[in-house]
Formats: structure tokens, C-alpha cells, sequence
């Protein structure tokens, strides 16, 4: 079997969007170059670089997205509270749209955030939404 190891995104704003990843989601960085973050959950590499071309078209969001990452929290309202504080929106994509929610009462383990550059992150506090995945994997004995 294959195993996941990296994923990359080019950001426009690679402080503002280190900012988001690292503060807001709580990725660690495990090292920082010219131009780039490695960040990492333990398992994974998560490499945010700076953009360099020309200047890009802007994402496309909500169901329009042709993209979008899944992030498991230890604590999806601590994640929520914290992401608003920082000026996000808190939300779920309904089949109307986005459906404003509110980090002080949520009635689901997870919300769906956009990122400085308007990728929709999909934070979740539990791994029964994906199958194959497991959000706090057991320590081999």
C-alpha cells in the first residue's frame, strides 16, 4: 500500500497563511526555508510556499471548490473560537451554500473554514467521517 507523506500549497501570503495553518490549526512547523514552511501533524508533511509566478486567479470556494483539506482537532470548539478570533468565518456548506455558524454552539464535531487564500479546510474532532483515517492513532506497544 501506498502511504500519504506530502502535500503542498502555494500561498500568497505565506505569513498570513503560516499564521492560519500554525496558529489557528495548530500544525507544527518542523522547518522553516527560504520561501517555505514545513509543517506536520506527526504523520504527514503539509509544505506551504510562497508564490512566486504571476499573480494567480482567486480559489474558487464553497461548492465550487475543486479543492479542499481535512483537518482533525483534539478540540473542534477550542479550534473554532480560536480561528474566529483570528477574523475567519465559521461555517457549514450546505446544499445553499455557506450556513454561518456559531463557535459557542456547535450542534456538529466540526465546521468548515477557509484559509487566507480561500481553500476550504474541513476541520473535523473525530475520524468517523473519513473512512481509513484515524484521528489519534494508537501508540504501537
Amino acid at each position: 500500500m501506498s502511504t500519504l507523506l506530502h502535500v503542498g500549497v502555494r500561498a500568497s501570503n505565506l505569513e498570513r497563511s503560516i499564521r492560519f495553518w500554525r496558529d489557528g490549526l495548530g500544525l507544527k512547523v518542523a522547518k522553516q526555508r527560504e520561501n517555505r514552511y514545513d509543517l506536520t501533524d506527526g504523520y504527514h508533511n503539509f509544505a506551504i510556499f510562497q508564490h512566486q509566478g504571476e499573480e494567480r486567479p482567486q480559489h474558487l470556494g464553497g461548492m465550487l471548490d475543486y479543492l479542499h483539506i481535512g483537518v482533525g482537532v483534539p478540540d473542534v470548539t477550542a479550534a473554532a473560537k480560536r480561528l474566529r478570533e483570528m477574523g475567519y468565518e465559521i461555517f457549514s456548506d450546505g446544499l445553499g451554500g455557506k450556513e454561518p455558524l456559531d463557535p459557542d454552539n456547535l450542534q456538529e464535531p466540526a465546521f468548515k473554514v477557509e484559509d487566507p487564500d480561500g481553500i476550504t479546510v474541513d476541520v473535523n474532532g473525530t475520524d468517523t467521517n473519513w473512512p481509513g483515517t484515524t484521528l489519534h492513532p494508537k501508540s504501537e506497544a
